[in-house]
């Protein structure tokens, strides 16, 4: 099993495809899916990994909280989102929703997972990683 760092960066991947999907179709159905893939992630992120990296992070009481924020701009967005029937509302708004996201994956891969390699050692990153996979399934499941 990959640890929760390939795991969250294999999501971010997954989500950048979505998003190239969606740029070249602007099919509703491919931004919902972009929409449930990032709250299931989210969700994960927030219940079980982020306690533990503001725990055990040397500054992770200041990266989880500025990641935290920007989660929740992201969920607004998603709301937004999933509340537009208009297409050219519900494309400015996924632009705007991807730049929130890329700008979130830039910090989280540079700044928070580099940090968790150096600081954590490789079994609690996998067993991160099955508690992150775990978190994510429940929230699949909760839908």
């Amino acid at each position: 099993m990959a640890d929760v760092v390939e795991l969250i960066e294999q999501d971010h991947r997954a989500v950048e495809q979505l998003f190239g999907q969606f740029a070249a179709s602007k099919d509703a159905t491919i931004a919902a899916q972009i929409c449930d893939e990032l709250t299931k992630h989210t969700r994960a992120e927030e219940s079980a990994v982020y306690p533990v990296f503001r725990d055990r992070l040397s500054n992770g009481k200041d990266l989880i909280g500025e990641a935290e924020t920007e989660h929740e701009q992201a969920r607004q967005l998603i709301g937004r989102v999933r509340n537009t029937t208009d297409p050219n509302h519900l494309a400015s708004l996924m632009v705007e929703l991807q730049d929130a996201i890329q700008h979130h994956v830039r910090e989280e891969e540079t700044e928070i997972l580099p940090q968790a390699r150096t600081e954590m050692s490789g079994s609690e990153l996998g067993e991160l990683g099955e508690q992150f996979e775990a978190a994510k399934q429940e929230e699949a499941r909760s839908r």
